[in-house]
């Protein structure tokens, strides 16, 4: 068994003529926090969405957990109970309670019984801080807290890799810190995780790898240490230069 969770080949994703991924080589090991930078429009955000085919890859290969989720004849859905994806937006369900959001996913596809899936969520809910929400509305929810439910869903379906799209975003900068807390704790954990992220401090304290993106292209990857300290890229330069008050 191979020790790579995500091998991306050669990927490219086209809308039209506009070339959004332009021949994508990335891969993430077991257990392995990568986080990817980049100005925006550099493609982070689709090449994320390829991962689990949100986005449909225009060539190239994917392969997830001994997948090909290119590969027509893959089960996608199946493939994706493995992958767990936390967007900018929540996407909770709005007429649910949290606990109904949390435990719809994995009773409707058979992963656990109802008691199981209660048990499972109040724990989850505990983990994320928020184990007095089982009944709340999203809509009583702060933009944080509904990001800590989203990604208390995420883990109900146990995945093998989490993928997050730009998780903090959308909240208001006092909220971000209760969720980057809890995304430190699964990386703790080891669980394997793909980060599209502008928080900087976050990618340089947790992740094992940086990759920066620009212009559809990988122009460079290290450990943070390498891509912060001693970007050898003149792009990377550049965007550090504005993304990080020297």
């Amino acid at each position: 068994m191979t020790d790579l969770k995500v091998d991306v080949t050669d990927l490219k994703k086209n809308y039209g003529s506009n070339h959004v991924l332009k021949g994508i080589n990335f891969k993430v090991k077991n257990n392995e926090v990568v986080v990817l930078i980049g100005p925006s429009g550099s493609g982070k955000s689709t090449l994320l969405r390829c991962l689990n085919k949100l986005e449909e890859p225009t060539s190239g290969s994917i392969i997830i957990d001994g997948h090909d989720i290119s590969d027509p004849k893959t089960d996608i859905d199946k493939a994706r109970e493995n992958i767990g994806m936390v967007f900018q937006h929540f996407n909770l369900f709005n007429n649910l309670t949290v606990g109904e959001n949390i435990t719809l996913a994995p009773v409707e596809l058979g992963k656990l019984e109802k008691e199981q899936a209660e048990f499972v969520a109040k724990n989850l809910l505990e983990t994320v801080g928020l184990a007095d929400k089982y009944d709340a509305m999203p809509a009583s929810l702060s933009g944080g807290q509904k990001q800590r439910v989203a990604i208390a869903r995420a883990l109900a379906m146990k995945p093998d890799i989490m993928l997050f799209d730009e998780p903090t975003s959308a909240l208001d900068p006092e909220m971000v810190g209760d969720v980057l807390e809890v995304m430190k704790e699964l990386a703790k954990d080891g669980m394997t995780m793909v980060v599209v992220t502008h928080e900087m401090g976050f990618a340089k304290e947790v992740a094992d790898r940086v990759v920066f993106m620009a212009d559809g292209h990988v122009m460079e990857e290290g450990t943070p240490e390498e891509v912060f300290d001693n970007p050898q890229n003149e792009r990377t330069k550049a965007f550090l230069d504005k993304v990080i008050n020297v």
